[in-house]
C-alpha cells in the first residue's frame, strides 16, 4: 500500500480527553479558499489557484512590467538561443516545498507553478494530503508543462529541476514530462550573483526581497528550514491549521520571482545611469566574460562619466584600461592607467601598465623609468606580504631601464 490514509490508526490504550474548543484538527479544505481536490488516472490532488491582475504591485514591479522586456537579453545571459524565440506566455515559474534538501527520498509535497495567462498571472499550488497524492500531481503539472516548453526558477537547475526528475522516474512517468533539464530554462540565481554578489551580503531570495526588490513578507510567512517539520505534523496529525503558512510562502516565492526576473533582465539590457556604480561594474565584468566587449566598454564608459565614489570610479577605470589593453588598444588605455596612477596610493598597478607601455610600445625611456620609480616609491605604504616580491621586481626593472638609458645616450654620443 502506498502512503498512509488508509492505514488504521494504532489502538488507544487509554481514554483520551476531549478536545478543547478550538484545538480540533482543522482540514484543508477549509482553510484555504477556492481549493479543490482534482481526480486524475493516476489519483487525486489538491489545487488551489491564486489569480492575480497583471497590474498587480509586487515589491518594485508590476507583474505586467516583465512582459514588456526582451527575452532576447535572457538567451544572451544563459546562453541559450532557444530562449529568444519564446514569449512570457510560454514560461512557467516553478517552485516546489520538499520534505528534506537530499536524499533519494526527498519528495516535494508542494509544486507552485505560475504563469502569465490572458490578461492574469496565475500562481497554481499543487498539494500532497499524503505521499499516494504523488503521481496525480506529477501528472497534472506535465499536463502544464505540455503548454509551456520553457521554465523559470531560483536555484531550480541544481535542486528543484533533478528532484522532480527523479520524482517522474521514480512514479514510471517519466514520459510524462520528458527531461525537464533539457527544456530552455531560466535559472534566476546564477545572474543574481553576476550582478550583486559584490554588493549584497547574501544572493538568497529572501536577502533580495529585501535589499533590492522592496519586498516586505507579513507574519503570515514561515521561515523556509521550517517547512519540511511542518509538512511531517501535518501527516501525523491531519491538522492543517500550520500550512496556510507554508502556501503563503509558497505564493510569495512565486511572485518575487516575476519581480527578480525583470530586474535581472532590466540591468541586463537596459542599464540606467542612475543604477547603482557597484552593479554596473558587476554588469561590465559579466559583459565581457559573455563577449560582449561593445556593451562592457559602453557600461563603463557610462560610469565613468557619472559623479561616483572614488573606490567605484578607480575600479571603472582599471577594468576599461584591462579591457582596452586586451584587444590591443593600448594607446587608448594610456590615460586611464594615468589618470588611475595619480588617484591611487597602495596599488602600484596602473604605474606598472604605464611603465611597460613607456619601455616596449612606445618606447619612451624616461617615462617608463619615471612610472618605475613612482611605483617603487609607493611600495614602502603596501602590506609587507605584498611588497617584498613587488619591489624585488621594480627594482630589476629600474635597473634594466637605467642601463638602457645609458647605452641610449652612449649611442647618442657617438
Amino acid at each position: 500500500v502506498k502512503g498512509a490514509r488508509n492505514l488504521k490508526p494504532p489502538p488507544i490504550q487509554a481514554p483520551m480527553p476531549p478536545a478543547e474548543t478550538g484545538d480540533e484538527p482543522q482540514p484543508l479544505q477549509t482553510l484555504i479558499p477556492g481549493g479543490q481536490i482534482i481526480e486524475t488516472d493516476h489519483g487525486a490532488c489538491f489545487v488551489v489557484d491564486h489569480v492575480y491582475a497583471l497590474s498587480h504591485q509586487h515589491g518594485t514591479t508590476q507583474l505586467e512590467e516583465l512582459t514588456t522586456l526582451p527575452v532576447e537579453a535572457a538567451a544572451q545571459f544563459c546562453q541559450d538561443e532557444r530562449l529568444a524565440e519564446l514569449a512570457d506566455r510560454d514560461f512557467l515559474f516553478l517552485d516546489t516545498e520538499t520534505t528534506g534538501l537530499s536524499g533519494a527520498g526527498t519528495l516535494a509535497f508542494m509544486v507552485g507553478a505560475a504563469f502569465f495567462e490572458e490578461e492574469a498571472f496565475i500562481v497554481r499550488q499543487y498539494f500532497l494530503r499524503d505521499h499516494s497524492d504523488e503521481a496525480a500531481m506529477l501528472a497534472l503539472l506535465a499536463g502544464l508543462l505540455a503548454d509551456r516548453p520553457a521554465v523559470i526558477t531560483f536555484n531550480g537547475r541544481s535542486f528543484d529541476l533533478p528532484l522532480l526528475d527523479t520524482r517522474y522516474m521514480m512514479n514510471r512517468l517519466d514520459d510524462l514530462a520528458g527531461d525537464l533539464r533539457e527544456r530552455p530554462h531560466i535559472d534566476l540565481l546564477p545572474p543574481a550573483r553576476r550582478l550583486w554578489r559584490k554588493r549584497l551580503v547574501s544572493c538568497s531570495l529572501s536577502s533580495l526581497e529585501e535589499s533590492l526588490l522592496g519586498i516586505h513578507r507579513t507574519h503570515e510567512d514561515v521561515p523556509g528550514w521550517l517547512i519540511p517539520g511542518l509538512y511531517m505534523d501535518y501527516l501525523r496529525s491531519g491538522d492543517a491549521r500550520e500550512l496556510v503558512r507554508v502556501f503563503y510562502h509558497n505564493r510569495i516565492d512565486m511572485l518575487s520571482m516575476v519581480t527578480l526576473a525583470h530586474n535581472i533582465i532590466r540591468q541586463f539590457s537596459l542599464p540606467q545611469v542612475d543604477d547603482e556604480p557597484m552593479d554596473l561594474l558587476s554588469l561590465a565584468r559579466w559583459q565581457v566574460a559573455l563577449g560582449m566587449t561593445e556593451e562592457a566598454e559602453a557600461t563603463l564608459q557610462g560610469l565613468l562619466a557619472k559623479d561616483i565614489a572614488l573606490d567605484a570610479y578607480q575600479q571603472a577605470l582599471g577594468q576599461l584600461a584591462w579591457l582596452l589593453k586586451r584587444h590591443n588598444r593600448r594607446p587608448e588605455a594610456v590615460p586611464l592607467w594615468q589618470q588611475l596612477a595619480v588617484t591611487s596610493i597602495d596599488d602600484v598597478r596602473a604605474h606598472i601598465e604605464l611603465a611597460k607601455y613607456y619601455e616596449w610600445h612606445d618606447i619612451r625611456l624616461g617615462e617608463a623609468l619615471h612610472w618605475t620609480t613612482q611605483a617603487l616609491s609607493l611600495t614602502a605604504v603596501l602590506d609587507r606580504t605584498k611588497a617584498g616580491e613587488l619591489t624585488a621586481e621594480l627594482a630589476h626593472r629600474r635597473t634594466r631601464l637605467e642601463r638602457k638609458i645609458a647605452r641610449q645616450h652612449q649611442d647618442q654620443g657617438l
